[in-house]
């Protein structure tokens, strides 16, 4: 019989200003990352778009504005920490409100790309790629 699977649940925002799609770099991995991150055990239970604000504010700092399209829209899987654990992607939509990106030590870069002309390929691997290869598919 199999076993059930345990899998790590990841909040991700595709944000936007207009044509621009915020993309980032892990600074570990070296590949491309989107504003976002992983549910703790306690908030698995609680509000997950306070979860995804808490992750954001981590990764974009206190002033940055924006605002999150609910309900979310991508489910996706994902591997992280080198392929180790199976993770599933929930991907919301959000708009640039203003104000200033501070990034976290968790990312190295950020850039603004045109999603009409955007080439993920030469950023971003693996499921990664696919979640942003499936995103650009429905604009």
């Amino acid at each position: 019989m199999n076993q059930p699977g345990f899998f790590q649940i990841t909040l991700k925002l595709f944000l936007r200003d207009g044509n621009r799609l915020l993309i980032l770099r892990d600074k570990n991995s070296g590949q491309g990352d989107l504003p976002g991150g992983r549910l703790t055990q306690e908030e698995f239970f609680a509000d997950w778009l306070v979860a995804l604000q808490r992750e954001l504010y981590e990764e974009l700092g206190a002033n940055a504005k924006y605002s999150i399209n609910t309900p979310h829209f991508m489910l996706h899987k994902h591997l992280i920490d080198d392929g180790e654990h199976a993770c599933l992607w929930i991907g919301y939509r959000g708009s640039w409100q203003g104000g200033e990106i501070r990034l976290s030590h968790e990312h190295d870069f950020m850039d603004w790309v045109d999603v009409t002309s955007y080439d993920p390929t030469t950023f971003f691997r693996g499921t990664s790629l696919e979640a942003i290869q499936e995103y650009l598919q429905t604009i």
